[in-house]
């Protein structure tokens, strides 16, 4: 059986309510601005004929030549003068009285709207005051659903959008979009965290930024640093190497150059004093240094077979 549908029955209207409908229309009515009387003002005068008489005036004044003295030419300019300066007050006179009625008018309507404002601002500034307790309500919701996730790794206003404390943005959204972030935040550190060497820095360079592309330029930056300092690190030890070489041979030039002298004087003596060498070989003194060698792994090995094969000793410490 098929079964016909009824529309529904508007919903009736209380007493109260319809009162305060028919008094707002009232009231709507009563404040519309319109005009009652309007008349378009007609101005007579005799600009014409006057605009007519100066013109022809005006082509008798371009001959000069039939002034004999400056008298009457100076008159004449004195006349027009006096006219011009009357024609302009006349003028504005027309224009004071054909304006006077607007400006009264005028005049109401911006009293008008001084009052439109007036009533305006007060009510902007009640509904303001609500939408701010709305929106100071709707934080602490925000807050307590944030609290209740135990995350505190970073704060809620490192994640805050200013957004959701509107009326249009739903709890539901936000609640999603607070996980999201949570989500969001724990998974970067995780990844951070799998970095050698540099994932503690990466967190905690992130925790501070909450931005993961930085993160990771800074992870490329402590490298890339790194390899600078092991590299100045290997030039350092290098150049100290070398250092130290020219340095040994330095000293070996300046023992030899001692023990030649010291050879010389012996030898100048010997002779001085008629004594002959002895013949039986003079056992060599045996001296000690401790050293301590650097260089590669063959230059050390090639290094202890010298000193092998020329009945140096030496021990490993």
């Amino acid at each position: 059986m098929s079964v016909i549908a009824k529309e529904k029955p508007k919903a009736k209207k209380s007493a109260k309510t319809e009162t305060v409908a028919q008094e707002a229309t009232v009231f709507e009515n009563a404040i519309i601005l319109r005009h009652t009387n309007l008349q378009l003002g007609i101005i007579e005068t005799n600009a014409e004929m006057v605009l007519e008489a100066v013109r022809e005036k005006a082509k008798q004044y371009l001959d000069v030549s039939k002034y004999t003295d400056d008298k009457q030419a100076k008159d004449d300019r004195a006349l027009l003068r006096k006219q011009k300066d009357l024609a302009k007050t006349t003028m504005a006179s027309i224009r004071e009285a054909w304006n006077k009625p607007l400006e009264r008018t005028d005049s109401l309507c911006k009293q008008i709207l001084k009052e439109f404002d007036i009533a305006i601002d007060t009510i902007d500034e009640f509904v303001k005051e609500g939408e701010a307790r709305e929106k100071a309500n709707k934080r602490l919701d925000i807050e307590s659903y944030f609290d209740s996730k135990g995350f505190d790794l970073v704060p809620l206003d490192r994640i805050f959008i200013a957004q959701w404390t509107n009326k249009t943005y739903k709890m539901l959204d936000i609640k999603s979009e607070i996980d999201g972030k949570i989500a969001e935040i724990r998974s970067n550190l995780k990844i951070l965290e799998n970095i050698a060497d540099y994932g503690m820095t990466a967190k905690a360079f992130y925790l501070e930024t909450l931005d993961m592309g930085a993160a990771m330029r800074q992870v490329e930056t402590l490298k890339a640093n790194a390899e600078r300092l092991a590299r100045e690190k290997i030039e350092r030890e290098e150049y100290g190497r070398r250092a130290q070489i020219a340095a040994n041979a330095a000293q070996e030039q300046q023992e030899e150059r001692a023990e030649r002298k010291n050879e010389a004087v012996k030898s100048m003596v010997d002779e001085a004093l008629d004594i002959e060498e002895a013949e039986a070989p003079v056992k060599p003194e045996i001296l000690e240094f401790t050293c301590r060698f650097s260089g590669t792994k063959d230059q050390l090995f090639r290094l202890r077979e010298f000193m092998t094969a020329n009945g140096i000793s030496y021990v490993k410490l």
